[in-house]
């Protein structure tokens, strides 16, 4: 069978037969004594050459380990919890909780998968892995959640019964009429559907439409209560009593039989440790950021280092005097000027202020300006009014701003994209080449301790969208070039009921000390067409970048690819190792291709990890210090980059660690110097001064995709000014 398309009927007409496909071949092994059917031909195989296929049977027969449990998705198999439902708990909390409340329900959700892990060479594991969420679920009657004022309108529906098979998502609703739900979108066109037939489907969007509306000024109450319920499912040391509880339970029935001659049974919990032999987890060594080209200016903290020694480009940033615009409505022009002198002349504190010294002192510029414009919004279309007032300005002055901050109402920061002022100033202040950096209203406004923190993470990337570079991490300088290049991809669609989706490749290069050299928007396209795209753009990009940095014959070049969820189906690590080797046919290449992922079966705890204290509470407890890095193969890594100081409180979930896997045609295999290199890759956001959950390979062309499917809301908008003028700008920080 070269496609595994027909194995749902094979499996219909061999019940009694467990099957499996792999790589053309169907696999199958009977569940009773003596088939009804008969199918292929009887062979022995070796335990060691089909732990895939055991993996497959351990996952199809784990339901039947969990009788009372109905099982929500089969592969990987998972099920919703009985015992805990949080809304109810929450509710307690409630002076006078209002009827339609016992309509909704968070309840935990388990799900048990079997992997393959090798932590040390040649000692291949069949791992038992647990994840837990939460399921949200709304049985509410849609008329009546209508009559109690809430807005239906944009939120989606889903099936009240379906069978296996059969989509559940229906449509998005335009309104309710009576047991009539018309519809805005669906993906069979349907334009109505009877009430009887639908729920509203169980988001985090439509719980706080509803309870927003339900509960009034009742809601953070109730959502407090709500995260220390969830807390105590997800955080580090829930995990860990979950672990315990799911072990003992399974120890009831521990053995999986595969056949009389084989059976599998669940031992104790996975523990990855080092031998005398072999170290199969280890810390990596905390991230020195360099402020200037010759690496002797160093500090282990971004906003020390920048305080210190100014920023990287410091010596070599084009902007000296940048001049830099100030949109805001006329409303609150008071409170602008105060945070702009703040902003200027930086904040003065007992001790050594957060924000001491302003902006030109702290980024070594001279003199910049604020030029202000104050925009009229009253009694007319606040996005209209912040486009034309851009436009006039631009149109009379005759020198070009350096970069933009647009000022924001926070009534007008939550209006719908195609009518919000800041993405309809973002899109006219970038069609003229212009990077812009919002802010909200509340924040102008903030008491001093709080404004100078506020302060830093604006003004760093308020300086990176102008191209500067605010600090970097360290490299191989052993060989003539290191580039670290991201490869992203965004679906174009209005919606979720799009039937034909169209999409574009999201391109970032970098030095490998984390310098941004450019982005990338390729041409959009359908899925067929993206393989020939996606070769195109990255022969062209590389092709600019040989001739930028001047690549000779003979020099060893070194590119590492990082893709976060690389379309199905598409082999983009041989795509990119084909555009490599086309343009350095004259160099040596290096070529490491490393898919990045943080949706994964696996969770690291640390035992000896007590947790720190914090007003009386213990935060991050079990959880594993940020530069842990643990081998699950020879080609995977368990990467951790958020440790017990980056946990915001007692209620944070356990983080989960990035899964780093090298593809087998890599040239460049030091998985330890790759892996190190995705932790450094997370303190390069230049969005904040502190790490990222991911690295700027990743999450720059998450950020770059989230707004552009935002910004094709606007008007007149193109992205085409991403690839000339804006190319080098970090304008999507």
């Amino acid at each position: 069978m070269p496609e595994n398309r027909g194995l749902k009927g094979l499996r219909g007409e061999h019940p009694d037969w467990f099957l499996w496909w792999r790589d053309g071949m169907v696999y199958a092994l009977p569940l009773v004594p003596t088939p009804s059917t008969t199918i292929g031909e009887q062979k022995r195989v070796r335990c060691g050459d089909s732990l895939r296929f055991l993996i497959a049977f351990i996952g199809f027969s784990l339901p039947k380990k969990f009788p009372k449990y109905d099982a929500f998705r089969r592969r990987p198999f998972s099920f919703i919890g009985r015992k805990d439902e949080l809304v109810g708990v929450a509710a307690k909390q409630l002076r006078k909780a209002p009827t339609l409340l016992k309509a909704f329900a968070i309840r935990p959700a388990f799900t048990l998968e079997a992997k393959i892990v090798e932590p040390t060479p040649d000692n291949t594991i069949i791992g038992l892995f647990l994840r837990t969420k939460t399921k949200w679920a709304i049985s509410a009657d849609l008329n009546a959640l209508a009559a109690a004022g809430v807005d239906l309108t944009g939120l989606c529906v889903v099936r009240r019964k379906y069978v296996p098979g059969e989509r559940r998502l229906v449509g998005q609703i335009s309104n309710v009429s009576g047991k009539t739900v018309h519809l805005a979108a669906a993906y069979d066109d349907r334009a109505m559907i009877s009430t009887d037939e639908v729920l509203l489907e169980g988001s985090r969007a439509s719980f706080a439409r509803c309870l927003k509306t339900l509960l009034g000024r009742d809601y953070d109450l109730f959502e407090n209560a709500r995260q220390r319920e969830e807390a105590k499912l997800l955080t580090g040391a829930a995990v860990n009593e979950l672990l315990a509880q799911f072990h003992q339970f399974l120890q009831k029935d521990p053995v999986f039989t595969i056949t009389d001659e084989l059976r599998i049974r669940v031992n104790e919990q996975l523990a990855i440790g080092n031998t005398p032999e072999y170290e199969s987890i280890f810390c990596a060594p905390p991230v020195q950021y360099y402020f200037n080209p010759a690496r002797t200016k160093a500090s282990q903290y971004p906003w020390a280092g920048l305080q210190n020694y100014g920023p990287f480009s410091k010596d070599t940033f084009p902007k000296r005097t940048p001049t830099i615009l100030i949109v805001l409505p006329e409303h609150l022009q008071g409170a602008t000027e105060a945070f702009l002198r703040c902003l200027r002349d930086g904040i003065t504190t007992k001790g050594r202020s957060p924000y001491q010294g302003g902006f030109a002192k702290l980024f070594g510029l001279l003199n910049p300006s604020f030029i202000t414009v104050k925009v009229l919004t009253a009694h007319t279309d606040p996005s209209s009014a912040y486009r034309r007032t851009i436009e006039e300005y631009l149109a009379a002055s005759t020198t070009t701003p350096d970069a933009a901050i647009v000022v924001l109402a926070d009534q007008h920061a939550a209006l719908p994209d195609k009518a919000n002022p800041y993405l309809v100033a973002k899109a006219t202040l970038m069609l003229n080449g212009i990077p812009s950096q919002e802010i909200k209203a509340s924040r102008l406004s903030k008491q001093p301790y709080e404004l100078q923190y506020i302060l830093q993470n604006f003004t760093i990337a308020l300086y990176a969208k102008m191209n500067g570079t605010p600090w970097t991490v360290n490299q191989d300088t052993t060989i003539s070039d290191e580039l670290v290049i991201g490869i992203g991809t965004s679906e174009l669609s209005t919606s979720r009921f799009d039937k034909r989706t169209r999409y574009i490749g999201l391109t970032t290069v970098f030095r490998g000390d984390g310098n941004y050299l450019l982005g990338h928007v390729s041409r959009d396209c359908t899925f067929e067409e993206y393989p020939v795209v996606l070769q195109e753009t990255t022969e062209r990009i590389l092709e600019e970048l040989k001739q930028r940095n001047g690549w000779n014959p003979g020099d060893n070049v070194r590119l590492i690819f990082h893709s976060f969820k690389p379309l199905k189906n598409v082999e983009v690590a041989e795509i990119a190792k084909r555009a490599a080797l086309a343009v350095g046919d004259e160099q040596t290449i290096e070529f490491a291709f490393l898919t990045v992922t943080i949706d994964h079966s696996f969770l690291l705890l640390d035992p000896a990890q007590s947790g720190i204290n914090r007003n009386g509470n213990r935060k991050a407890v079990f959880v594993p210090e940020r530069g842990t890095i643990a081998q699950l193969g020879r080609y995977t890594r368990l990467v951790c980059t958020n440790g017990p100081l980056l946990v915001k409180n007692e209620k944070t979930p356990l983080p989960s660690p990035l899964l780093v896997h090298i593809h087998k045609g890599s040239t460049f295999t030091d998985l330890t110097y790759l892996s190190e290199q995705v932790l450094k890759f997370t303190g390069l956001s230049w969005r904040s001064t502190l790490p990222a959950q991911k690295p700027v390979s990743i999450y720059y062309s998450e950020l770059i995709a989230d707004l552009l499917s935002r910004l094709r809301e606007v008007s007149g908008w193109s992205p085409a000014i991403l690839n000339s003028k804006l190319r080098a700008s970090r304008w999507f920080l």
